[in-house]
């Protein structure tokens, strides 16, 4: 036992100011033909932390900051723990922090299986916002991907938390259909977020990791072989560009808020769609050099 408190390997950019509490270790699926990335930053495997030990790094963190308006428990898919040691968690800190906002990462699959009496349960608890990753609402690429949810899964999840009180942000992965099915996956995704209506809609570029390497991003073998052609740069603005064109004018917050995105638009779908779709278009009617010479600056991060 250490006077630390243990670390997160990945949070949400918009949790960069809130307390950080790991509930799990890893990913609990690791699946994904286009990630692997708590094996590359050195998690490969799965594990739930007991609530002893969560509470206490919770003490060792609200005794040295006191200050913390918002909490973010993690990693992947700390619902995965189960009700009890989640629960707990949230009201332990709860009551040692009054935080004005509680959130976490979570797998629709994982939400799908506790059902909505658990998800109650969970907004009871203090849970006032999730983080999941939609990546896609097109089924063929969300199978090909190997993402283990379907858009009909979400769609219910999404009613779930709508109704329980919890504010849903999806992730969409822009480039994960690569070039052959793009345009699938910016329709049918644009189309379920129409649906769902979440609270917040974050973009991401689809960003392989470990080129050259043993152990790198499992969709590698797919692009070696030609089976998955990698979408080019400017191909990933243009999804932008489709997808704000098909988005309806939603009290939802559409934010391009990742340093890998060429482009960073952001605003509320209701009042701000049409000036981020007229930025994106203006950017795409640069100059060809110019732009060229934008997508070298950026290069590919994680």
């Amino acid at each position: 036992m250490t006077g630390r408190p243990e670390p997160l390997v990945i949070r949400p950019p918009s949790e960069w100011r809130s307390l950080l509490v790991r509930i799990t270790r890893g990913c609990n699926w690791n699946r994904c033909r286009f990630c692997g990335i708590y094996p590359a930053m050195g998690q490969p495997d799965f594990s739930c932390r007991s609530l002893a030990e969560i509470c206490r790094d919770i003490d060792l963190l609200t005794g040295r900051h006191s200050r913390f308006e918002t909490a973010f428990f993690g990693d992947a898919d700390p619902l995965a723990a189960g009700m009890e040691i989640f629960t707990g968690a949230a009201r332990y800190l709860r009551r040692r922090m009054p935080v004005q906002r509680l959130t976490c990462y979570g797998r629709i699959s994982t939400l799908y299986r506790l059902g909505p009496a658990n998800i109650r349960l969970l907004a009871e608890a203090g849970l006032n916002r999730i983080h999941v990753g939609l990546e896609s609402g097109s089924d063929e690429v969300l199978r090909f991907q190997r993402k283990g949810q379907s858009a009909e899964m979400v769609a219910r999840v999404a009613g779930w938390l709508k109704a329980a009180g919890i504010e849903l942000s999806c992730y969409v992965l822009l480039g994960l259909g690569g070039r052959d099915l793009w345009q699938r996956h910016v329709t049918a995704t644009a189309r379920l977020i129409n649906r769902i209506e979440p609270g917040f809609v974050r973009i991401r570029r689809l960003w392989l990791h470990g080129r050259n390497e043993e152990g790198g991003c499992p969709l590698w073998r797919e692009v070696r072989t030609g089976i998955f052609v990698e979408q080019d740069p400017e191909g990933t603005v243009r999804e932008v560009e489709l997808l704000l064109e098909l988005l309806e004018p939603l009290e939802t917050f559409f934010a391009c808020d990742h340093a890998n995105n060429y482009i960073q638009v952001s605003g509320l779908l209701r009042e701000d769609r049409q000036e981020m779709l007229a930025e994106v278009r203006a950017f795409l009617a640069l100059p060809p050099e110019q732009r060229q010479a934008h997508y070298t600056m950026v290069g590919s991060r994680i």
